[in-house]
């Protein structure tokens, strides 16, 4: 029987050290789980902020997303980010800390087929305490949706699909 495959939008960003080597040793690192079918161009962007923690000190981040095909599951992918980013450098001591490697689950669906994300269907929801997918933070990043929608051509249609507002 084939295993499923899994299709997901991960988004990955640095603010600390070399971080253009720290996104691509991430990559190489995650295309040992994964096959990266499709990736935004890398940019820079600011730092967030936010009511609680203070950012003001945060170098600018460098960014981009990328359509990946695994059998791993939600939370078997999330395990392996963890790991990868605990080798690169990512604090958790508390949230919002500056980090040489980010990497987030936006969107997860899954397929037999490697197709277009925009096409894949159904969609996959997960939630737990440690992450929820589709990431619930998406629609207060602009940085993100411009990635997804205009660089990965994934429509606003299919987007909110994804979190059940169509």
């Amino acid at each position: 029987m084939q295993k499923k495959k899994y299709h997901y939008i991960l988004a990955f960003g640095s603010n600390l050290g070399d971080r253009i080597d720290n996104l691509s040793k991430s990559l190489k690192l995650l295309e040992k789980h994964v096959t990266v079918l499709e990736q935004s161009r890398w940019r820079e962007t600011l730092p967030l902020t936010h009511p609680v923690y203070n950012t003001d000190n945060h170098e600018f981040y460098i960014n981009f997303v990328a359509h990946v095909e695994t059998s791993l599951n939600p939370i078997e992918l999330y395990r392996v980010i963890i790991e990868i980013e605990d080798i690169i450098g990512h604090p958790r001591e508390r949230r919002w800390m500056p980090r040489a490697l980010d990497i987030d689950i936006l969107f997860c669906a899954h397929s037999s087929n490697s197709l277009p994300f925009c096409s894949l269907k159904p969609c996959i929801y997960y939630k737990s305490p440690d992450f929820h997918v589709p990431h619930t933070e998406y629609f207060k990043r602009d940085f993100w949706q411009d990635m997804v929608e205009n660089e990965m051509q994934i429509s606003k249609e299919t987007i909110l699909k994804h979190f059940n507002l169509l």
